[in-house]
């Protein structure tokens, strides 16, 4: 394992200077003793690096990319740059992370053994999915944490999901913040032409005793259902991506199958280029 330059450095909310940043991450696509760019944590502050990359060295310099939460920004900007497929899928400091599991790292190490194709499995302690609209597409799949979706909207980098399947996840959120983020897509008009959607873990988004300041409130899936059946698409939630206790490492910017009625979500195309 190697660390970049910056790995310690930190500033206030942020993990160093962007322009340190920006080039730990540019540097380490272009080291051909790395084989694999996992960021270390997620939090705040990816987006800032952005306007700094050198998109050209990543292109010349394919690999995989891993990471997730704040890191929807770089997939984001990396794919709408250079095309690349990357990984959603844990953050270095998650792989020491008490909570997780040996099936989260085992199906990283997988992934990256194999060339990321196949079904993403359910959640091995809770496998409950539920089909909000039912049918089956193929189609190209994007997305990340909805949160950081929802901000690179306007910017060079803005996410689009016309034409593919969309997936979101996200932490903490209450069902109105929910709703008011898929609303906000809807108006803007970034769901029009979705081909479907894959909802993840939805962790602590629904209402509990911990967060009892909204006791008059929608469920999270009342809140889905209004907000994404009328797009009369396959819409499949409660896959195990996202900030949960499990993370199954899924691949963004290549093909794939929804299958709600199934409740399956399978990998057609091999994110991993040979020799990668």
């Amino acid at each position: 394992m190697k660390l970049s330059e910056g790995a310690w450095e930190r500033e206030d909310y942020v993990a160093g200077p962007a322009e340190v940043r920006a080039r730990d991450i540019v540097a380490m696509f272009a080291d051909p003793e790395v084989d694999l760019v996992q960021c270390s944590t997620g939090g705040y502050g990816a987006a800032h690096v952005l306007p700094l990359l050198d998109y050209d060295v990543i292109r010349a310099n394919p690999k995989p990319f891993v990471g997730y939460s704040d890191i929807t920004a770089l997939h984001t900007a990396i794919r709408t740059e250079t095309g690349l497929a990357t990984f959603y899928g844990p953050n270095l400091m998650s792989m020491g992370d008490v909570d997780r599991t040996a099936w989260d790292k085992d199906l990283l190490v997988k992934t990256f053994q194999g060339d990321g194709t196949g079904e993403i499995p359910h959640d091995p302690d809770d496998p409950y999915v539920r089909a909000i609209v039912g049918g089956r597409v193929t189609a190209p799949l994007v997305g990340g944490c909805l949160w950081l979706l929802q901000h690179s909207l306007r910017t060079p980098w803005e996410f689009s999901a016309q034409g593919c399947i969309l997936f979101f996840e996200d932490v903490d959120l209450p069902p109105y913040m929910v709703d008011g983020l898929l609303w906000h897509l809807h108006q803007v008009g970034t769901l029009r032409g979705v081909a479907g959607v894959v909802i993840g873990d939805m962790e602590k988004c629904d209402w509990r005793e911990e967060r009892p300041d909204n006791p008059r409130t929608r469920s999270l899936e009342d809140v889905l259902e209004e907000r994404l059946e009328p797009l009369g698409v396959p819409v499949l939630y409660k896959l195990p991506l996202g900030h949960g206790r499990h993370l199954a490492t899924l691949p963004l910017g290549v093909t794939a199958t929804l299958d709600a009625d199934a409740g399956t979500l399978t990998i057609d195309e091999p994110a991993l280029r040979p020799g990668t």
